[in-house]
């Protein structure tokens, strides 16, 4: 006997007459919110096929988690696994020709007989039994090593004509849409840059991912795919319908709609940074990786991850050095008025500086501003303070370099550079810095090397003489867009 208990949203028990029970950490996914369905279905599998297969279950998840053993524990375990499930499909014998009305089917139909329903709901039993690892935080697989077994336990589709059917309708019911909402499709491609090709691919992705495992043995899973994809086209379509808009992938503004405001600029402004998000937090995941010999599968563990976004969660305040640095240098590659930036949250600006000073190092290099650049990293635990009357301690320096360039946006003035470098580095200078990839405080703020670095840099700044510097940075930034 096996029975499963919910002890949270996301934790289960593994309970059997004869073993401890075990725990299973489920991820956050569309198969968690619904894993009753999974679980019910494990425990009428066990009834039918007895201790035998309990013993197998249980012997397979302890053995999985020896994590050098792992993968090939799984690959050797496959065949029993379908063995199970297809005891147990025959045994069940589920009259499937119920789903199939050749009636209505016609010359162009997209018809789904009744073997390859079953043939469906089959492989659905078989992602069933392996969600137990794959939907597991502590036993998952690597990318790679999940897509090889997912493709083993697939083969008796994958050879099969089903694949392309389940495709085929996802295709013809999104294009439907097309038909009744193709303006907005076209609004949709150029504000996004995603047409309704990609959508489709998407959402096929969607199903055979997250779908499939929660298909019901006694449900048509085409009338459930056909919900899922109506119900994601008019998600889709709604959330761009919406009256304020919002940054793409999970960054947020105030609502922007206004008489005065052009939406769809506003919206290429906050789909730019959306991206520009996304890119951010893949380099720092880079780095974080550098930074710690702690792996798992060849991937960063998810301890510091979720370290790094309890830190960046934490955040309130806005580095001094973003309003200085980031958002200027920011605008001139993006095209984005400097404005705009201001509506990033503190987590977001902490995030996209990280990014920007790995720019600003490969193409300036770590010698002539080295203390500047290494604060990008870093965000402050108090308010910073709004103005100061800290004024420039290397005179000399800053006349020096003044002399030489002589030019500020065009004049020959020096006071207005003095007063502005010096209040950029007065409100920096008294700041409690916390480093966003390790959590460790800023002992000091060299002030004096800190100081030099800003006098040289905004002088060419103010200058225009940074501007191929900056042009190759942005060569880099669109490379990974």
């Amino acid at each position: 006997m096996i029975k499963f208990e919910k002890q949270a949203p996301k934790e289960w028990l593994v309970i059997t007459d004869k073993y401890e029970p075990i725990t299973l950490n489920l991820l956050s996914s569309t198969v968690t919110n619904k894993y009753h369905i999974v679980t019910e279905y494990i425990e009428r599998v066990a009834q039918y096929n007895g201790d035998e297969f309990v013993d197998w279950l249980i012997t397979l998840l302890k053995d999985c988690e020896d994590e050098k053993r792992r993968p090939r524990v799984i690959i050797s375990n496959l065949y029993k696994l379908k063995y199970y499930i297809d005891s147990y499909m025959d045994a069940m014998n589920f009259d499937y020709d119920q789903f199939v009305d050749l009636t209505k089917a016609k010359k162009h139909s997209i018809l789904f007989k009744a073997d390859e329903i079953r043939e469906i709901i089959q492989f659905t039993g078989y992602l069933k039994i392996y969600s137990l690892i794959s939907n597991n935080e502590k036993l998952r697989l690597g990318q790679t090593l999940h897509k090889e077994i997912f493709n083993i336990l697939a083969d008796s589709i994958l050879d099969t004509k089903i694949i392309k059917k389940i495709y085929d309708v996802i295709q013809t019911k999104t294009f439907r849409y097309n038909l009744t909402d193709k303006f907005m499709w076209e609004y949709i491609k150029k504000v996004q840059g995603k047409d309704i090709g990609i959508h489709v691919v998407e959402i096929f992705n969607f199903i055979m991912k997250d779908i499939l495992i929660i298909c019901e043995e006694n449900k048509n899973p085409i009338t459930y795919f056909i919900g899922v994809i109506d119900e994601s086209v008019k998600w889709f379509l709604r959330s761009v319908y919406k009256g304020s808009i919002v940054y793409d992938d999970s960054i947020s503004t105030e609502d922007i709609q206004g008489t005065h405001t052009d939406n769809l600029k506003t919206y290429s402004y906050n789909d730019t940074l959306g991206r520009l998000k996304g890119i951010a937090y893949e380099k720092i995941y880079e780095l974080l990786q550098k930074q710690t010999a702690v792996l798992t599968n060849g991937e960063l563990s998810d301890k510091h991850i979720i370290e790094f976004h309890e830190r960046a969660s934490s955040i309130q305040y806005n580095s001094p050095l973003s309003e200085s640095i980031i958002f200027p240098v920011l605008s001139k590659m993006t095209d984005i008025p400097f404005q705009h930036f201001r509506t990033l949250s503190p987590e977001h600006t902490a995030v996209i500086a990280v990014y920007i000073q790995t720019l600003f190092r490969k193409v300036f290099g770590g010698a002539d501003y080295g203390t500047l650049f290494s604060l990008l990293n870093f965000y402050p635990l108090k308010q910073p303070s709004v103005g100061t009357t800290y004024t420039i301690k290397r005179v000399h320096e800053f006349i020096d370099q003044q002399n030489e360039t002589k030019n500020f946006f065009g004049f020959d003035t020096k006071i207005l550079p003095n007063q502005v470098i010096s209040h950029f580095v007065g409100r920096a200078s008294r700041i409690d810095f916390t480093d966003i990839l390790t959590g460790k405080s800023l002992g000091g703020i060299p002030l004096s090397k800190l100081e030099s670095n800003m006098i040289q840099f905004f002088t060419l700044y103010f200058a225009s003489k940074l501007d191929e510097k900056i042009g190759k940075m942005t060569k880099l930034m669109n490379y990974d867009f």
